[in-house]
This record gives C-alpha cells, structure tokens and sequence, in this order.
C-alpha cells in the first residue's frame, strides 16, 4: 500500500475533497442527468394573479413538431394532499398540490406542463398555449383592507416558536415615559428572491409502474421522498431522490413546490424520463420568495438609557395557499436586558407566490430593525449607540427566564471596538469626505440561534482499509464532503485519503434538511458516533483494538478474513435544541 500522510489536524486548512470535481466540470448537478430517451418539459403558468381557468387551448400547442404530451388539470390524475407535517402549523412551502382546481392565485402559478422531445420544441410549443380566466381584483399591497380583514395572527413559527410573545406592561411603560425618552418608528423590507447560480432542477425517471427516480436540485432528499410517496401513494422505499451537488440554495430548493410532482406525473403520461429545468424569471414566481415586511418598534428608555419598554409588531404577507410567517420579532424578545417587552405577527394573505425561509429567517430583517430602533433611541437620549447596548446587556435570557449556556457577545463588542478605533468615533454628521459628503460609523449586533436535528450515518471499513460514510445529507456549497471526511479522518487517525464520504441519496440514513444553520453540527456528531462504532466492531471482529497504521488495518482485516466491516449510528442530539452563543456576533462599519 502507497504510504500516506498522517491527517491534519480539524483545525488545519485542507483541499477540498470535491474541489478537483467542480473546477473540472466532473461534480454533477440535477439539470446534468441525462438518461437515456429523455425529453424535455416546460410550465403552462398563470399571467393573472387572482381569478380562476375558464379554459386552456392546448391544440395548437399539441400539433407543434417534436410536441409528445400538454396535461393540465384534465389530463393529470388528482395528487393526494402532501403530509400534514409539512403543510401545518404555518410550515413554509405550499399546502395545495397543483391543478386542485382552477382557482389562481398568483402570477406564474402552475396550471400545467407540456413535453417535447427537444428543449427549444418545448420552448416554442408552451408559447402556443393560451388560457382564459375569469379575473378577479387581486390584493398586492399589506394595506389593502380586505386583506386586511382575513389577516391573522399566527400562533407558532413552524409548529416551534411562540409568535405572540409579551412580559410586564408595555402599554404603560410607553405612557409613562417622556417623549425625550421614546420613539415609534416603522421599517419596512422589500419581497426578496432567491436566486442561486443553479436554478431547480428535475429529472423524473419511472423505473416501474410504481417505482420512481428522481434527480433534483434539493437540499432535502428525505423530505422531497415523503412528499413524493405521499403525494403519488408510492411505497417509500420505491422512491428514490438523488441530488449530490446543489449549485447554492439560500432558502430554496427546499419544502414543497409543484414542479416536482408535475414533472414526474408527466414522465408517466409519456412514459419517458422528463428533465424540468427553470428559467431564471421562474425563480421570481414558482418556488417561493422571501416576505415583504412592515415593522413598528415603540421603545422607551429611563434617564440613564436602560430599556423600560419594547414592543415589535411585524406584519407580512403570506400566499392564499400557504400560512408561513417570517418572525420578525423572535430576537427582540431576549437580545436585550428589558422588563416589558411585547412581540406579535401578523399574517396578510397576498396575491404573491408563497414566501419561505431565505437566510436567517426572520433575523435578518427582524434584527435590521430592531438594530436601527436602538440606533436611533440612543440618538435621541445622545448615548453612544455601543454604551446603549452595553447598559441593556442581557446577562440572562429574559424570554426563557434561564441562563445562557455561554455567551461572549461583551467580549465581541470590546474587540470589535478596539479593533476598529470606536474611540476615535466622532458625531454622526461630522467626518465628511473631500467633497462634502457625509461619513458615518456604525456598528450592530447580529444573532442566529444555534440548532441540531436528528440525522444517522452508516460506515464501511473495506479490506484495504478505505473507509465509506454515507448519510442522506446535502452539498449547497458549503464543503460538507470535506468537512465530514475531515471529521472522520480525524476520529479514525487515518489519512483523510482513506475517507469516502458519500450524500445526497435519499436510500442513505436519515439526515435533516439542510438550512438552519444545522448540517455541520447534526450530522457531525453522526459521523463521529459511527467512527467510533466502527472501531468497535473492528476491535471484536480482529481481536484487537484499532491501529493507527492504516497497512496495519488492511493486514489484520485479512488476517481475520472479514471481507468489510460495518457499523451505523444514530446521533442523539436533542431535536430542535438551540444555544444562543453559536452565531452571535457584534458587526463594526462604516458607509
């Protein structure tokens, strides 16, 4: 066996695993599967945002050359209601399987798809199509006062979260204080798209009447195999979803949309694979989006600029066909030591494809606001906008009413401070540039809570002493294939050579979605807790403990003639547990 070098240390930069893959063009993502006999399929879509079909005129389209299938609502077998997991509690993705029936209810909504045996026939044939609707005015604005009037209030963010949040008197804190000592003001942030370099994919191969392949630009192969099993009433482990390499996410390629499902009942109308593949004005309106927000903060200070009072009232938008909320206000409730403090959210159903979670749901432009409100409080009370912060420090989660299992965010402000000369900080309005315009130094905090999910990983130690970890996790672009190979290469002391981690297939153990900030450290702990099984069984099944020589694991495996040895392992973390410490930064900048 070539001699190899010993692994570097977790903490040592490395090459990436997968890097020689993606700069040679070798890494394979979904729209590059090309099975044999494949055709092509593109999206009948909704120009109207609310309304309903009257009819759809598919003849021309039909007769157009290279044309094999157009389905709509007539043509497609009803879907079954995706699983009530995903769909309750204001769960993101949508909670109507597609062509349910003719109502729309936004623009680009699906009401069909049509196959060709060419990407460019299929281009030219959807341009045939035409639909006849009965419109009705839609609701586009969070003002609108019908919309206004079905608004709600939603209980939980995703089932977890309490939204309807509030401790003391705020109502009375505000009253009390003095105008000098006060302020209510509203931000507001725009719909926002998600708009990686890869755009969703989907390749639907029927392998058999009931058997199905799908590869698919997802970062949830577990998840996209219960929708489809649920949805089409397969048996489970007759779904199959591979996805090795997404080509970024940022929220996306993630819950339940409808292209999916109409590119796989359309490869079994044709009974030939069928690769969907968006346009990038598609990423605009099929597959969610982040919500436009409106929120009003009222905060009010004592004399000596500690917080009396903080309410944080959001409201945002969600689709007629999903409830999911963004939570503005989650932050508000514990980032700062404050003894009345009120948060709410309230949901307006829109006419827009429904919103999901886009990086740092609910923090990125909930805590925006927030930051902003305590700058401009701690203008008004003429208090360095750091001190302010540093006299409301949060020694405790007031929310929780327990204690930080550790937080250094003091020490993030006095580096930050130092580093960046925050002394020097003259007023606002003061330090300007050569020709006369204004420059400004600013600093915020930021926070993204610290989550784990259950997820498993099962190892094969070969006869050579290569080792093979497979889990059902996903590749965003994030280096999971370096980092989990570098973390098993580490708990096995061998040459991260000898290391082969395999992922995104949904036939390997249990892994979550990937998002949340949570992949590195669910499925981390599983394969360190395999490796360490595996050890374990290589100890029993040669006779003695494991080596640190590779050669010497190879002689011994064959020594015992033990063809592999494997082991599986199920992390323990506790679901959903979270650490305010893990993301928790101070930011210094200036504009």
């Amino acid at each position: 066996m070539t001699e190899l070098a010993t692994p570097p240390p977790i903490t040592q930069p490395i090459q990436r695993v997968d890097g020689k893959l993606k700069v040679t063009g070798g890494a394979k993502f979904a729209a590059e599967f090309a099975p044999g006999n494949l055709v092509y399929a593109q999206l009948i879509q909704s120009t109207i945002a609310n309304g309903r079909v009257i009819a759809i005129e598919t003849a021309t389209a039909k007769k157009a050359p290279g044309v094999l299938g157009v389905f709509t609502r007539s043509d497609i077998p009803p879907f079954h209601p995706y699983p009530d997991e995903l769909t309750k509690k204001g769960a993101p993705g949508e909670s109507r399987v597609p062509l349910q029936d003719d109502e729309i209810h936004y623009i680009g909504q699906h009401l069909g798809i049509l196959v060709a045996d060419s990407f460019e026939r299929a281009q030219h044939a959807i341009s045939l199509v035409r639909v006849q609707y009965a419109r009705t005015s839609p609701a586009l604005t969070l003002e609108n006062s019908e919309a206004q009037k079905s608004s709600t209030l939603p209980e939980y963010f995703v089932g977890r979260e309490k939204l309807q949040v509030s401790r003391g008197d705020v109502n009375a804190a505000l009253a009390s204080a003095s105008s000098e000592t006060k302020i209510e003001v509203t931000y507001t942030t725009p719909i926002e798209n998600h708009n990686p370099i890869e755009t969703y994919s989907t390749t639907a191969i029927w392998e058999a009447p009931d058997r199905l392949l799908v590869h698919e630009a997802t970062r949830g192969v577990k998840q996209l195999q219960k929708i489809l099993w649920n949805t089409l009433r397969l048996r489970k482990e007759n779904v199959r979803i591979i996805s090795p390499f997404v080509g970024g996410a940022f929220g996306s390629k993630g819950f339940q949309w409808s292209h999916t499902l109409l590119t796989a009942a359309a490869a079994k109308l044709v009974n030939r694979p069928v690769k969907l593949t968006f346009t990038r004005p598609q990423m605009f309106d099929s597959a969610g989006q982040r919500a436009h927000t409106s929120q009003t903060l009222a905060m009010a200070a004592d004399k000596n600029g500690k917080l009396a009072a903080l309410r944080h009232a959001s409201t945002m938008h969600c689709s007629p066909v999903s409830g999911y909320p963004e939570p503005c206000g989650n932050m508000s409730r514990m980032l700062y030591s404050c003894p009345n403090v009120d948060v709410s959210h309230r949901l307006v159903r829109l006419n827009y494809t429904s919103p999901c979670p886009m990086r740092a749901p609910g923090e990125a432009p909930g805590v925006f606001a927030l930051e902003c409100a305590m700058d401009e409080l701690a203008e008004k009370l003429g208090i360095d906008p750091l001190e302010f912060r540093l006299r409301n420090y949060a020694e405790t989660d007031e929310n929780e009413k327990r204690p930080w299992t550790s937080k250094h965010l003091r020490e993030c402000y006095e580096r930050g401070a130092e580093k960046f000369g925050w002394a020097k900080r003259n007023p606002p309005g003061i330090m300007r540039t050569a020709d006369g315009a204004s420059i400004g130094w600013g600093m915020a905090t930021s926070v993204y809570p610290a989550g784990q999910q259950p997820a498993a990983a099962k190892a094969t130690l070969g006869s050579d002493a290569q080792v093979l970890i497979r889990s059902a996790t996903h590749e965003i672009g994030t280096g999971t294939y370096t980092t989990m190979s570098q973390l098993a290469a580490g708990a096995l002391a061998l040459p991260i050579e000898n290391i082969r981690f395999e992922l995104g297939d949904s036939e390997f153990p249990e892994a979550p979605v990937n998002g949340g900030s949570w992949l590195t450290a669910s499925v981390g702990p599983a394969v360190l807790g395999v490796c360490s099984e595996l050890k374990k069984n290589f100890s029993q099944a040669v006779g003695t403990s494991w080596p640190s020589d590779p050669r010497q694991i190879a002689e011994l495996i064959g020594r015992a003639r033990v063809p592999q040895i494997e082991a599986g392992n199920r992390n323990r973390t506790r679901k959903s547990a979270r650490n305010f410490h893990s993301n928790h930064s101070a930011r210094f900048s200036w504009k």
